[in-house]
Parts: structure tokens; C-alpha cells; sequence
């Protein structure tokens, strides 16, 4: 059985800064001290490693220790929250990931819009894995369609309500034309953990998330929703492979600043994200595991939010998601 520790590898502490060893020199009057990139989930998943190997490139571009801080909870709005109140000064900073977004129109008594950001740069993504519980009894994509289509259903796991991992599940079972009972999670971590203990059937996590399950006892990676088979997983079909086409999202993040944050910040902010992206070392890194690079800055990134946006309206209304479902 995977271990909390296996999840978690890597990811450090909760807050962890990188320390400037020789980097560039800062520039004009900003950055003069450290900056804190919030992430609004747990050590250990998709935005918590990505954001700590680029906080590596964003110190030695800009010549200040970058420090990560973990603050997990509320489908991802307690860490959103708290990067929406954060003075604009060009030392405090947010990775969003997809279902911060999804937040913004599945909830109507946010602290916070879109509008409370400026948006930097977004950098990809993963595609989705779907795993299922072996030690729950489900081995193969027989076994999943026999109990999403039991008169109980099948229970998937999310890190919450509006998460990716809850609206792709939920999609999915829609597609299947069965039932299922999601049990949301604090985390992707704990999800994994159910899962994994045999507490619940199903669950999309991210490709990286899932080729680290290929090996469990009690973990079965039986898709993945990219167009062609991704190369840490090359053995498990495409979720059109197995029937569901129409199944092909995935998971991204994009760094954001608090609006009003000066255009300065934004623009050396971005060159250092992009920078960090397009390093050989970052992409020897992730590439492997499939992420996907879609660099986007400035009006083409916030053009992508606000069209997501939209697209996951569309999805709410279609499954009618509500957050006491």
C-alpha cells in the first residue's frame, strides 16, 4: 500500500524558502526582501512541487529568496482568500490551480473574484488519471461500470466540492449514465489514501499522481484523459480507449498577484516564470511525468481564466453541481 510519506515525497516543509546563492542581483527598488508564493492546497500535490523547483529560477532572476506557503482547506478558498487580502506590493503571490477557478463561479459569497487578481502567467499542466480502489474490489473498467451502475453507485473521491477531481467524477458517471456519491477530502493526498484503504471506489488525480500509484497493491490506474497514452504511464489507455471521449480535461496552474500590484512586478515576475518553464532542468523534470507545456502571460492568460470560466459554468449546469450535493 502507498504511504502518506511516498505522496508527500518531496514536497518539504510547509514553508520553505529557497535561499539566493549566487543568483542576479536584484534590480531597481523591487524585489528588496523575500516574496511568498501561497499555494491553497497541501504539501505534496501538482502546485506544491511545480511552484518549489521554480522557485529556484523565479531567486536567481530576481535576486530575493522565494518562500512557499501551504495553505490548504476549502476546496482551495482559504489559501485564495488569504492571497486576495494580501497588500499588492509585489511580495505576495498566489498559484492558482484549476479549481481555485471553478471556486469563482460555483460559489456566490466569495471574499473574492477574479477581478481581485492580476493575472501573471500560466505555465500547463497535467492530464487526469483515473484510479480505482483494487482493495475496494474494482480491478477493471467492468468492475467500475458494475458499480457506478449498482443502485447504490460508486463513491469517487475529491479534495472537495467543485475541485477537478469532483467535476470530472462527476462527468464521468453522468457519461456512464450510472449514480455515484462523492466524498470529499481535505486534500488530493487523503483522497489518494481513501482510495487506497478501500474507504472509496474511484478518482481522478493528475497523471504525475497517478504514475506513482502504477505500482500500488491496492491501486489500479485505469485510464488517462489526454488524446494519446502519456509517457509515465504508457500501458493505460486514453479515457477514449475505454469508451469516454468526451472525458479529456486536465489540471493547470498559472500564478497570479493581488490586483494593483505594480506593472513592473508583473512583467519581471512573468519573464522569470516563463524563464523557469522553458529551462531544460524543468523540463528533464516534468516532462517525464506529462505535464504540458502551455505557457501563457499578460491578456492571453487572462483571456484563458475568463474562458474557463465559462466552460466550467457550462459543466456546473449541466451536472447540476451544487455545494451540498
Amino acid at each position: 500500500m502507498i504511504s502518506r510519506r511516498e505522496v508527500l515525497v518531496g514536497a518539504g516543509a510547509v514553508a520553505t524558502s529557497v535561499i539566493l546563492s549566487g543568483g542576479a542581483q536584484a534590480q531597481g527598488k523591487w524585489p528588496s526582501r523575500a516574496m511568498t508564493i501561497t499555494i491553497a492546497n497541501a504539501p505534496g500535490g501538482d502546485d506544491d512541487t511545480l511552484s518549489r523547483f521554480l522557485a529556484e529560477t523565479l531567486t536567481s532572476e530576481l535576486g530575493q529568496a522565494v518562500v512557499i506557503e501551504n495553505r490548504g482547506g476549502g476546496s482551495t478558498t482559504i489559501g485564495v482568500t488569504a492571497a486576495s487580502a494580501a497588500k499588492p506590493d509585489g511580495y505576495n503571490f498566489l498559484c492558482l490551480p484549476t479549481s481555485g477557478l471553478v471556486q469563482t463561479v460555483l460559489r456566490d459569497k466569495l471574499p473574492y473574484t477574479l477581478d481581485s487578481f492580476t493575472p501573471i502567467a500560466g505555465i500547463g499542466g497535467y492530464p487526469l488519471a483515473l484510479i480505482v480502489s483494487k482493495k475496494a474490489g474494482i480491478n477493471t473498467i467492468d468492475d467500475l461500470m458494475a458499480a457506478i451502475h449498482s443502485p447504490e453507485g460508486v463513491t469517487f473521491a475529491s479534495a472537495g466540492v467543485g475541485t477537478i477531481a469532483h467535476l470530472t467524477g462527476t462527468a464521468f458517471i453522468r457519461e456512464a449514465k450510472g449514480k455515484g456519491i462523492n466524498v470529499s477530502y481535505k486534500n488530493n493526498p487523503d483522497g489518494i489514501q481513501g482510495i487506497a484503504g478501500g474507504f472509496t471506489q474511484m478518482m481522478f488525480v493528475s497523471a504525475r499522481e497517478g504514475a506513482i500509484l502504477k505500482d500500488d497493491e491496492n491501486v489500479k490506474v485505469l485510464a488517462v484523459s489526454s488524446s494519446t497514452r502519456t509517457v509515465n504511464l504508457p500501458d493505460v489507455p486514453t479515457t477514449a480507449e475505454i469508451g469516454y471521449p468526451q472525458i479529456d480535461g486536465r489540471v493547470w496552474y498559472g500564478y497570479l498577484a493581488p490586483a494593483g500590484v505594480p506593472e513592473e512586478v508583473v512583467s519581471r515576475f512573468s519573464a522569470a516564470i516563463a524563464k523557469g518553464v522553458q529551462d531544460p532542468k524543468f523540463q528533464e523534470r516534468f516532462s517525464p511525468l506529462s505535464f504540458h507545456t502551455d505557457l501563457k502571460t499578460g491578456d492571453e492568460f487572462k483571456a484563458f481564466l475568463v474562458s474557463e470560466q465559462e466552460r466550467f459554468r457550462k459543466i456546473i449546469a449541466e451536472n447540476n453541481i451544487k455545494l451540498n450535493n
